[in-house]
Parts: C-alpha cells; sequence; structure tokens
C-alpha cells in the first residue's frame, strides 16, 4: 500500500520544485520517494494551469459582455452630448438604434446620428426640422434688428412718425401763414398798388400754396426722413421713420 504524506509536506515539496531543485534533491530533503516529489509537482501545475484557463475564460466572457456594441440612452445621451428626453425623439424618427428596452446599438447609433447631422446642415432632412431651422434663424434675424433699431433710437439715430408729422405740420403753417402775409406787406410797402393789384397777388399766392399742397399729399416717409432733423423718440413709444 502506497504511503500517504500529510498536505503539508506535499505543498512545501511543491515549493521546493517551484524554486528550480530537481525532483531528486526534494525527495531527499523531504524524505519522499522522487515518483511522489514528481506526480505531486504535475499534479498542483496541472491544477494550477486549469484555474488560469477558467480565471482567461471568465474574463474573456465579461469582457464580451461589457463590450457588446449596446449601451444604455443616458449613456448614448452623454456620448452625443444630448438630453435623455432628446434620445426618445431620435428613436420616434430612427436617428438612432434601439436593440430592447434602454439599450441602444451603439455604433449604429453614432453612424446614424452623424448622418442626421451632416443632413440638417444641407437642409435635406424632410422631416420638419429644415422648417424649424429657418423659422429659428428668421426670429433670431427679427430679434437682431429689433435690437438694432432699439440702440439706434437710443443713439438719436431716427425719428419718430409723430415727431416726423409734427415737424412738418409747424413748417407748413409757418410758410402758409408767411406767404399769406404777403399781399399786406405789399399794400403797405407799395401804397400805389389797386384793390385788385393786391387782390390778384392774394390769389395767385393761395393757387401756388394749393399746388403745392396736392404735389406733397404723396410724400413718403422716406422722403420726410431724409428732409427733417428732429427730436428723435425712443424705439419703444412709436414707429420709426423709415422702418416697413
Amino acid at each position: 500500500m502506497a504511503k500517504s504524506y500529510p498536505e503539508e509536506l506535499r505543498l512545501q515539496v511543491i515549493a521546493y520544485l517551484d524554486e528550480g531543485h530537481s525532483v531528486r534533491d526534494a525527495a531527499e530533503k523531504f524524505d519522499v520517494s522522487p515518483s511522489y516529489a514528481a506526480k505531486a509537482h504535475k499534479k498542483q501545475a496541472a491544477a494550477d494551469q486549469t484555474v488560469l484557463l477558467e480565471q482567461s475564460e471568465a474574463s474573456e466572457g465579461e469582457t464580451t459582455d461589457a463590450d457588446d456594441g449596446e449601451i444604455t440612452a443616458s449613456e448614448l445621451a452623454d456620448l452625443l452630448g444630448v438630453s435623455k428626453r432628446a434620445i426618445s425623439d431620435f428613436v420616434e424618427r430612427g436617428i438612432v438604434v434601439k436593440t430592447e428596452r434602454n439599450r441602444f446599438d451603439m455604433a449604429r447609433s453614432v453612424q446614424l446620428y452623424c448622418e442626421h447631422l451632416r443632413m440638417v446642415a444641407a437642409g435635406r432632412t424632410g422631416d420638419g426640422s429644415d422648417v424649424l431651422t429657418v423659422e429659428r434663424t428668421r426670429l433670431a434675424r427679427e430679434q437682431a434688428d429689433q435690437t438694432a433699431l432699439k440702440n439706434a433710437a437710443l443713439r438719436r439715430e431716427l425719428i419718430a412718425i409723430a415727431d416726423v408729422r409734427h415737424e412738418w405740420t409747424s413748417l407748413g403753417r409757418r410758410i402758409r401763414n408767411g406767404m399769406l402775409s404777403v399781399p399786406s406787406r405789399c399794400r403797405q410797402l407799395l401804397p400805389h398798388l389797386t384793390t385788385y393789384d393786391v387782390d390778384l397777388i392774394d390769389r395767385e399766392i393761395r393757387s401756388a400754396l394749393t399746388g403745392l399742397g396736392d404735389e406733397d399729399n404723396g410724400i413718403s416717409s422716406d422722403d420726410i426722413a431724409a428732409s427733417v432733423v428732429g427730436q428723435s423718440a425712443t424705439a419703444s413709444q412709436i414707429e420709426a421713420v423709415g422702418v416697413d
């Protein structure tokens, strides 16, 4: 019957052989047979190899599971730099690929998203988002124009329509009153003029004023703005001259 050695002795023999000693040296040192020392070392080597193989397979399995090309909605949102709500919208529009509940094909989703961005830049999305982009651009332009008008009004570079109307009305009245006073001044300065002569001068002046008034009826706000300099008002108070 083969002699049984304690486990502690077996481990000591194996450790001694692992240090590079020969089987014969181990047998003599620990008082065991050479065959026992050789078998113990071989068996331990085989066991260690089995453990290493199992660990390697487990590691490969974990790597495969972790790198299966699928990510969650939160991870995809972080990757694309958008919100989780945008990811839901992308799913409905076919911009990202959903494989199952809260799982997305990372490579295909990134590819489709990049393609979507290129189409948006080219204005060829076809899903109405290009229209939305145009509207947003137009709104931004309108807001910029409004801000520019307000700033111009604050710098007194614009004239309010009410100010223009008041200025022209005052100017027209002063011109009319001055011209209508010409006949009476002529009577005073030229005593030899008859009543007929003075009345004739008065009628001609009135006729001329009436003709000028008829011609000015079609004057545009642009012409007024270019001809009159007055106190400007803020854009928030009234519409500015020259702005359609």
